[in-house]
């Protein structure tokens, strides 16, 4: 289904500054274990923004970057696309480095 990703997200969070200092969308297949870093969900990066595009359904993890004072915080949302419908599962706002194992009871939940 085609859908624009940053309508749909900041529909959900509308305090979001959208990539106001970068960030990235991969989608999330499996989840790896025996890693405690972003290695450990697994999956495809895909192109997300401000402008149309095909998605499939599934889960998908959203590193938005933005200005936080003086340095750039990294927030973590994890979402389910289905029936063309974009749904928040959890987040992780300012990410610290256990911020992927925080994600993983929400996709061990969703697999």
């Amino acid at each position: 289904m085609i859908i624009n990703w940053q309508k749909e997200i900041t529909k959900i969070d509308p305090d979001m500054k959208f990539r106001s200092k970068g960030g990235w969308l991969k989608t999330v297949e499996e989840l790896d274990k025996s890693v405690k870093n972003g290695y450990s969900l697994v999956g495809d990066f895909v192109k997300a923004g401000n402008f149309e595009e095909e998605y499939n359904e599934g889960i998908y993890l959203d590193c938005n970057k933005e200005k936080n004072g003086r340095k750039t915080q990294q927030d973590y949302r994890l979402f389910r696309f289905r029936d063309g419908k974009v749904r928040l599962l959890d987040m992780v706002i300012d990410g610290g480095n256990s911020w992927a194992v925080d994600l993983w009871d929400a996709v061990e939940d969703e697999l």
